[in-house]
Formats: structure tokens, C-alpha cells, sequence
């Protein structure tokens, strides 16, 4: 058998129904259809024959094809080395020429008998016709379907990533980029709608991109209304699409500024501006594309090859960004939404703030500090790129975590009694001003005795006597009264919250022995032994008892911080907070936890706390103490194993501490 030469008619050809063009019928057999080719050409099918086609060239892409066993055989050698085998998915009618057909065609529509007519060869070529045609309208639904659902998932996947966004900046940069790249789009523009200074409804242009030119563009804002294109938009809702802007329909106000296009070498040709819209359909600003290109990758480097490039939007791309525009409004009303929620949030974490302080001025701007410092070393950690802290990270909402987490976490102090809270001394003001009036008493009590003497001895002895026994009797007295002066300012020494010495405590033990006896009344101890309980507190200013009030505060914040609906973003505020006196070695309060439990966030926050409790200058109870000597202790701590060494490596190396006098400049 001989495949014919390749012949392929021209012209328009037309279907077997005589209404739309049939398409390419390929002819692979011995020739035994030559006599229909005059009624296939008229019935509307253009002819190709088998023979010439070569390996590797592209294979032709045929409505319907024609073979017999030969000529099916060579045909498949010939499609399984082209480039494009599309021809294999084509109906195939079969001449039964009683050879072998390997493999059998899987798309055969028809088999022929040996002694075909040629009515039942058109017949055989008008029904895979029918068959081919229907294939290609479902294929062709399918590619529509497909794309539909690759615009939606991409549309869906824009939602996702726009819904995600906390930065307005960055959101709003994302709306655009989007835009450029579902739509082609050289360049694009966002506005907004914002309130001015009098109050009045205007256009914000913030962010611009361009892929063809690189210019800064400053933000300004437009009114909404007919004399600008976004305002045109933000006004009516109306999409706009404009196949040139230097031909703008006369039925518009507006007009395009040339001036832009003439210093930047570019030609603003094709354009779109969408209006976004919320849920509540209230427009919110508007998106403003330029110049569609024909691939995304081009760049428009002069005004003619915008003219060459540069197609008009079409209303596929109008569709896409009337729905991506929702999606930018919705995401932006979210962002808006969540903003006054962290102002609200912020607002309350700063209330509360006020609060302890207003409840402990002692401490006034402590939560501030080691929120500065903390985050500090948060931010320093971040950029640590190698050892122990290398892998440890903290992204932008763990930072802000870390931040509210560091202001409230000595917020249980409101559940601490107020007296107790800002006990600077060891004994409360009223009980050391009785131990004053008991001292005073005493020396009343002398100098009265003082005086009976003085009168007993002048009624029972000479002059004589009387003088030297009067100095006697003042010396005595004065004696007793100096010792007086010495106890009380010993016992107000001892009132000090510094750390007593062992022979105070002999001396505190010494005066609580003391009583005086009151001729007129009953006696009294110069000392109580509760009082001398309380002097002899060897470190600080609190009872046993008052230091478990005041370590309580912990676990009052922890119950407040946790009846907190906090997002999941923030959930960890609680667990940081309540762990800041907690120590590696598990020394710590109020639960005595150790390493294990203890998370990096709180570690950073005990180093922050620690320091800024030594070197703060607002502690009645205590002097400050220098920067120098701060890091030795927390140093000391670290040697102890009680604070994490690595993270105070960073906070010194990094002078971290210095943050908290970049904020009194």
C-alpha cells in the first residue's frame, strides 16, 4: 500500500449538516476513498493525507481519521515520535481490510467492511464527525470549567493571604500585586477612602506598583467626584474601562494628565478602575490598573511598545477585579476592625497599667521598662544566627505577646493589700510612732523620777549632801535618757530594710528586756517581742507572712490574665507573665517551677524585671544601684543557675539596657 502525498484543500470549508465548518478529515489507507474525496471536500471537510508527515515535525491535529490496517500501522509509527500526538485522541472509522490492526485504536468510532459502499463511508465519516465535535465542546467545557476554577482558587487563595495581613502598608502593596498579576497589569494604584481634617470624604492615594518604571510617587489625596477617574468611580460605583485614555468618551468629565507620560518616557494607554466595596456595599476606596499587556514578563520601556504590547481590558479582568476588589474591601474593613480592636486592647493594657501604678507609685513606669527591655531582647534574639539561640525566633505577633505580657505582669498587684504593697520599712509608720511614744514616756518617766529624788533627798539632808546628791541623781538620769536615745536609734536603724548586722540582733534582744517601771501607773516593755520580731528581719522590709502576700501578686495575675479571651495569637500572655520570679533551678515563686517549664519569653522578661528592680531610682526602700553593679549580680544569677545565661549574654553584648536611656532623650 502507498500513503498518498500530503494534499489539504484551502478555502472555507463546511460541515456535513452544511452550517459550521466540519474540520481537517486525515486520510491513512490505500486510496480506496479517492472517489468520495469530490462529496467529503463539498460535504465541508478539509483533506490531509498521511504520507510525508515526519518524525519530530508537528503532527497534524485531525477532526476525524481514516485508515485501514496498513495504513493505521504506519501512522502510529509516524505519531509516536511527533512532537504533538493530539491526532491519537481523534475518532478513528476502520477499514476491515482482514489485517491485523496493532494496537486496535482505543478512540475507533467505526470499523468498515472490506466491501464498503460509499454511502456507509460517509455515513461512518458524518458520525465520528459528530463524535469528534462532541468531544471538542466537552473538552472545551472542561478548559472553561478548569479555568473558572483556577480563577476561583486563585481568587480564594488572594482572600487567604489578603485576610491574613496585619500591616496596611504590606495589604495594601498585596491588593495590587494581586491585581497586576491576575489581570496582566504594567502598573495599579490604590485609594482609599479617608475622612480630612474637615471632616469631608476624600480619596487617600497611598500605594502605587510598576513593573516597567521605577519613580517614587508621594501620597496626596483627590476628592471624590467626576473630575478624576477613581473619583469618578468611588462616586458612582460604576467599573470603568477605557480601551485608550487619550481618547476618553465625551460623556466624561475627567481627563488623563499627559505631563506624568511625558517626563517618564511611558504612554498610559488601556485602563480599569474597580470599586471596592464592603459587606455592607458601602464603597471604600478604589483600584486603578493601567495598560493590560500581553504577557506579564514585558516590559513597557517607551511609548511604542505600550502601542505594540498593551491590550484593552477585556471583561474577564473586569470580573476578576470587581471580585478581588471585595475581597481588598472586606480585608481592609478587617484590618480597620482589628486595629480598633488593638486600640481598644492597647487602651485597656495602658488603663491597666495606670492602675498598679496608681496603686504602687513606687514603681511608677517599671511595667514600661521591662517591656522596653524585654521586647529589646526579643528583637535582639531575632538576629541571633548561630548557637544555643540560633533557631530561636519571634515573629511579629509573638513580639507584640511578649510586649503585653511584660506591661501587665505585675498587674495582681491590685489584689495586694496597699499598706503592704508600699511598705518601705520594716515597721508600719503608726507602730513605730507608739515605740517613739513608749521612748518618750520613758524618758517623762525619768526625769519624774529625777525629780522625786531631788525632792526626797532636800527633805532628808543637809546642804551639803543635798548638792552632791543632786548630781548624783542628774547624772543617773542623764545616763538612763542617753541610753534611751541610743536604743531608739538603734531600733529606728533597725527599722531600715538593709540587711542587720549580728550585734544589732544581741541589741534589739537587749532593749525588749528593757521595762520601765511607772511609779504612777502600770509598767511597760520598751519593746514588744512581735515589734522585735519585725526589726530582726535580717534582709528587706516584709514579714514572712507580708512576703507571701506580695509574691501572691503573680498568681493574681495569672487568674486575671486567663479570664482574658485573648486570639490565638496572644494566648501565651498568661503562662509568660505568670512565670517572671520563677528561677532555673526552681528557687523561684510562686510555684517553684524549674528550666524545664520555664519558656524563653519569661526568661527575657526575669532578666528585664530583675534589673530594672536594681538600678531604678524611684524605691523608697532602697538606693539604686549602678548599671555596673546590676550586671555583676545578674551575672552572679547566671553562675547560679537561676537565670539563662545565653539570653543574658545577649542583653549584655547588645547593651540592651541602653534602650531604657535612649527613652528618657
Amino acid at each position: 500500500m502507498r500513503i498518498k502525498a500530503t494534499v489539504q484543500a484551502t478555502g472555507k470549508s463546511r460541515a456535513a449538516d452544511g452550517n459550521d465548518p466540519a474540520g481537517t478529515l486525515l486520510l491513512a489507507e490505500s486510496g480506496r476513498l479517492a472517489e468520495l474525496e469530490p462529496q467529503l471536500t463539498e460535504l465541508g471537510f478539509e483533506l490531509l493525507h498521511a504520507d510525508g508527515t515526519q518524525a519530530g515535525a508537528p503532527c497534524p491535529s485531525p477532526l476525524v481519521i481514516v485508515a485501514d490496517s496498513e495504513g493505521w500501522r504506519k501512522l502510529l509509527d509516524i505519531l509516536k515520535h511527533c512532537a504533538d500526538t493530539a491526532a491519537m485522541s481523534s475518532p478513528v472509522v476502520m477499514i476491515d481490510d482482514e489485517g491485523p490492526f496493532p494496537p486496535e485504536p482505543a478512540g475507533m468510532s467505526c470499523l468498515l467492511p472490506a466491501d464498503f459502499t460509499p454511502r456507509q463511508a460517509l455515513v461512518a465519516v458524518r458520525d465520528a464527525w459528530r463524535t469528534a465535535l462532541l468531544r471538542r465542546q466537552i473538552t472545551a467545557l472542561q478548559e472553561h470549567h478548569l479555568a473558572g476554577n483556577r480563577e476561583l482558587e486563585k481568587l480564594i487563595e488572594i482572600g487567604i493571604s489578603l485576610s491574613s495581613e496585619r500591616n496596611i502598608g504590606r495589604l495594601l502593596d498585596k491588593i495590587l500585586l494581586q491585581a497586576c498579576e491576575v489581570t496582566t497589569a504594567d502598573a495599579g494604584s490604590v485609594y482609599i477612602i479617608r475622612e480630612n481634617e474637615n471632616g469631608e470624604r476624600v480619596l487617600h492615594f497611598s500605594n502605587t506598583l510598576s513593573h516597567s518604571l521605577n519613580v517614587d510617587f508621594n501620597e496626596f489625596t483627590i476628592p471624590i467626584g467626576p473630575d478624576s477617574i477613581a473619583g469618578y468611580v468611588a462616586l458612582t460605583g460604576e467599573s470603568l474601562r477605557l480601551e485608550d485614555c487619550y481618547r476618553v468618551p465625551e460623556r466624561y468629565q475627567f481627563s488623563i494628565n499627559k505631563s506624568f507620560d511625558k517626563s517618564n518616557n511611558y504612554r498610559t494607554m488601556s485602563m480599569l478602575a474597580v470599586a471596592m466595596r464592603n459587606q455592607k456595599d458601602e464603597i471604600t476606596g478604589v483600584i486603578q490598573l493601567i495598560n493590560r499587556k500581553l504577557s506579564p514578563e514585558l516590559v513597557l520601556s517607551s511609548p511604542r511598545a505600550v502601542e505594540k504590547h498593551v491590550l484593552p481590558f477585556d471583561e474577564r479582568s473586569c470580573n476578576l477585579i470587581e471580585a478581588l476588589a471585595s475581597q481588598a474591601a472586606v480585608a481592609l474593613e478587617n484590618y480597620q476592625l482589628y486595629r480598633d480592636i488593638e486600640n481598644l486592647f492597647e487602651g485597656f493594657v495602658q488603663a491597666s497599667v495606670t492602675a498598679i501604678e496608681s496603686r504602687d507609685p513606687t514603681t511608677c513606669g517599671h511595667s514600661e521598662r521591662v517591656a522596653t527591655l524585654t521586647v529589646g531582647i526579643a528583637e535582639k534574639v531575632n538576629r541571633v544566627a548561630s548557637g544555643p539561640l540560633g533557631e530561636l525566633k519571634f515573629n511579629e505577633s509573638q513580639i507584640k505577646e511578649i510586649r503585653y505580657a511584660a506591661l501587665l505582669h505585675d498587674f495582681g498587684k491590685v489584689g495586694v493589700r496597699e499598706n503592704i504593697l508600699l511598705k518601705a520599712k520594716k515597721l508600719f509608720p503608726e507602730h513605730l510612732a507608739i515605740i517613739r511614744q513608749r521612748f518618750d514616756l520613758a524618758r517623762q518617766i525619768y526625769r519624774k523620777l529625777k525629780e522625786r529624788s531631788k525632792l526626797e533627798t532636800a527633805l532628808e539632808s543637809n546642804r551639803q549632801e543635798y548638792l552632791d546628791r543632786f548630781r548624783e541623781i542628774d547624772s543617773v538620769t542623764r545616763e538612763r535618757i542617753e541610753m534611751l536615745d541610743r536604743y531608739l536609734a538603734m531600733v529606728v536603724s533597725a527599722n531600715e530594710p538593709s540587711i542587720l548586722a549580728k550585734d544589732e540582733f544581741a541589741i534589739l534582744e537587749e532593749v525588749s528586756k528593757i521595762v520601765i517601771n511607772d511609779p504612777d501607773d502600770r509598767d511597760f516593755s520598751l519593746l514588744e517581742s512581735s515589734e522585735r520580731s519585725i526589726l530582726s528581719i535580717p534582709k528587706g522590709s516584709l514579714t514572712s507572712e507580708e512576703r507571701l502576700e506580695i509574691e501572691s501578686h503573680v498568681t493574681h495575675t495569672f487568674n486575671f490574665l486567663t479570664k482574658i479571651p485573648w486570639t490565638t495569637e496572644l494566648k501565651n500572655i498568661p503562662e509568660i507573665a505568670y512565670g517572671h520570679h520563677e528561677k532555673l533551678d526552681g528557687s523561684g515563686y510562686p510555684r517553684g517551677v524549674d528550666a524545664m517549664v520555664i519558656q524563653p519569653q519569661t526568661r527575657m522578661m526575669t532578666i528585664s524585671d530583675i534589673f530594672d528592680a536594681l538600678t531604678a531610682t524611684d524605691r523608697p526602700y532602697k538606693p539604686a544601684v549602678p548599671v555596673e553593679k546590676a550586671l555583676d549580680i545578674l551575672s552572679y544569677e547566671v553562675k547560679e543557675s537561676k537565670v539563662d545565661g545565653e539570653l543574658f549574654k545577649v542583653f549584655v553584648e547588645a547593651n540592651v539596657y541602653d534602650l531604657l536611656n535612649a527613652g528618657k532623650k
